[in-house]
This record gives C-alpha cells, sequence and structure tokens, in this order.
C-alpha cells in the first residue's frame, strides 16, 4: 500500500436502497494523474461526490496519506472540483467567483485581493477581475473554475468531464494548458471522461467503470494493450468487436471468421467477444473481399469502415483513398484475432 496520496477501499454507494456503486477499490499517489473512463450513468459523478464528501457511502473507506476522510467535513478534505457546467455563479464577477474559495477558508480580503490576482495571472487571466462571468468564453469560464478550484490549495482535484461542451480544437488547447498549470503545482488529479483520447492526453493511469464497477485499472498503455474483457475494449475506443460463433472441430474449439478458423482453448458460448485492430488488418491482393462504407475518423486516426464477405464490418487503419462502394480485399492473420471475455468475472 502506497503511503502518500489517495486510497478508495471497498466503497459502496447505495441511493434509495439501489446500488450506484459496488466494491470501488484504487489508489493514485500524490502528483500523478487518474482518468476514470466511463459511459454515461456508470457511477463515474457519484464516485467523485462521494470522495469529496458531498454523497455519502454506504461501505468502505477514503484514505488520504493512510488517514481516513470519512469523518472530515466536504471543506476541511482539501479536494477542488471542477464540473462540466463549470458551476460559476452568474451574478458574481471573475473575482468574487474566485474569491469564493478563500472565503471558506476564511482569509481576510485584502489577502484574498492579492491571491485572486496570483491564480488569475496563473490560468492567463490577468485583468480579469471585473469581468462579469456571463461574459466570458467557455475556454475562459473553463479557466476561472479552475482559479477557484486552485484557490484553497487543494492536496487533490477533481475534474468532472469539464471539457465537454467545448469544440475539439478548443478542448485540446485547453487541456494542455490546464495540465501543464496542475503538474507544475504537484497536484493529484481525477479527471473524469468518456473520450478515450482525452483521458490518454492527460492521465499516468486509467480506471475503467461500466454499471458502477471496475472493469479494468492500470496504465493507459498497458490496459489498452491487453484489454481485460470486452466491455473494457469498448470503453478504450477499440475496434472491431464481433460475437463469434463457436464450433468444435475434432475435439478443438475455435471459430469461424472470414480469414479462416482459429482455435482457442475451450470458452462458454455465451461470455467470449472477438477483437481485431484496426492496425492490424491489411489492404491486400492476397486477402478476402469487402466492400467500402464509409471514411471515418476516431481518436483523430482516419479509419475506413468495411463490410466483409456480408456478414460484419470492420475499421482499417489505412492511408490509401477509397471511395464508398469500392471493392477491396483486407488481409488479416489469425493470431491478431484477440478472444476477450464479454463481461468482467
Amino acid at each position: 500500500m502506497k503511503s502518500e496520496g489517495l486510497r478508495v477501499a471497498g466503497l459502496s454507494v447505495h441511493l434509495n436502497e439501489t446500488p450506484i456503486l459496488s466494491d470501488i477499490n484504487f489508489e493514485i499517489r500524490a502528483g500523478e494523474t487518474l482518468a476514470i473512463l466511463g459511459p454515461s450513468g456508470c457511477g463515474k459523478s457519484t464516485l467523485l461526490k462521494s470522495i469529496s464528501g458531498l454523497v455519502p457511502i454506504t461501505t468502505g473507506d477514503i484514505f488520504w496519506n493512510l488517514q481516513s476522510l470519512l469523518s472530515s467535513p466536504v471543506h476541511k478534505r482539501g479536494i477542488g472540483l471542477m464540473f462540466q457546467n463549470h458551476a460559476l455563479f452568474p451574478h458574481k464577477t471573475v473575482q468574487e467567483n474566485v474569491r469564493f474559495g478563500l472565503e471558506m477558508k476564511k482569509i481576510p480580503k485584502g489577502q484574498s485581493d492579492d491571491a485572486v490576482r496570483e491564480l488569475l495571472d496563473l490560468v492567463g487571466l490577468r485583468g480579469y477581475e471585473s469581468r462579469s462571468v456571463q461574459t466570458l468564453s467557455g475556454g475562459e469560464s473553463q479557466r476561472v473554475a479552475l482559479a477557484r478550484a486552485l484557490a484553497p490549495e487543494p492536496k487533490l482535484i477533481m475534474l468532472d468531464e469539464p471539457f465537454n461542451a467545448l469544440d475539439r480544437s478548443l478542448r485540446r488547447r485547453l487541456i494542455e494548458e490546464i495540465y501543464g498549470i496542475l503538474t507544475s503545482l504537484g497536484i493529484t488529479t481525477i479527471h473524469v471522461t468518456h473520450d478515450s483520447e482525452e483521458a490518454s492526453q492527460v492521465a499516468d493511469s486509467v480506471l475503467l467503470m461500466d454499471n458502477g464497477k471496475i472493469m479494468d485499472h492500470g496504465e493507459f498503455s498497458e490496459v489498452i494493450k491487453s484489454p481485460k474483457n470486452a466491455i473494457s475494449a469498448e470503453l478504450l475506443g477499440l475496434q472491431t468487436l464481433w460475437k463469434p460463433k463457436l464450433e468444435n472441430k475434432n475435439g478443438l474449439h475455435g471459430l469461424n471468421s472470414p480469414w479462416g478458423y482459429k482455435e482457442f482453448p475451450e470458452p462458454t458460448a455465451s461470455s467470449y467477444k472477438v477483437l481485431v485492430r484496426p492496425e492490424n488488418i491489411k489492404v491486400d491482393p492476397a486477402g478476402v473481399e469487402a466492400v467500402v462504407l464509409n471514411n471515418v475518423y476516431i481518436s483523430g486516426q482516419k479509419l475506413v469502415k468495411c463490410s466483409v464477405l456480408d456478414s460484419f464490418s470492420v475499421h482499417v487503419k489505412t492511408d490509401e483513398e477509397f471511395s464508398i462502394g469500392q471493392s477491396i480485399k483486407l488481409l488479416l492473420n489469425l493470431e491478431d484475432i484477440e478472444i476477450l471475455l464479454e463481461h468482467a468475472e
């Protein structure tokens, strides 16, 4: 067990007797960033609110540097929160919004004014003190929200899908700026998102969630290299997944694919899916017949979606240009077909 940082142990949350989170366990070293990736409604926001004390937990514990936070009220946990809607006070100025966190710590106004100026300078908004937050752009509002969250000098800051409302170019630029600030300050961070590209951009490690449970957890490069199950692969944006038709030939179990028969250890027919990564499929005259359906961009990379033998579709990573309806041939080595559990064990 690590001595410095956050540890969540056996955390479960029931609201009106309905389980929202079930047996959540993870750790983050001090100064690192954890991305929590999952679909809407999977419990990501509830987890953040539980850690901060805004939602009571049913069982489990939350530790910072080995000390339980459960008996600490929200304002004494040393945790900052940034939400998707920024949660700024619309009737207050930029200065008044940023000062709010300092007022919670009962810092005198004279001192807080100096601190507000320093924080606005840090986030690139020097001179914005008297501006109404209603006149700010989305990116400016996000910077004000960050300055307000940093004002009480939190040991942990949690960002709940804060960039969703921004266009992709602004989002990418703002993520780089904000994480440059957080890294320079050495603040431990939890970043919630449903975008795998965004998670890979900011995080030291990733935690995948679905239906209130952890599907996978580890360094991003390791998790995407070897997802534990099909749900994890889908959350990571991996293409293409399909449910195989399993067969038994001469006592050996396997599946039929357009590229041939692949053997694998004895499975349970209802519990497996097959993963084919776009980079493993090649356009090759020796391949099987396919028809181009469309060109798509996923996580910034160009993929060609194709129908193979009229049975299912695959995504192919290629720089070649093809027109919709064009016939091409695709080659895949059987060893590149990955077999995953359909659900978590």
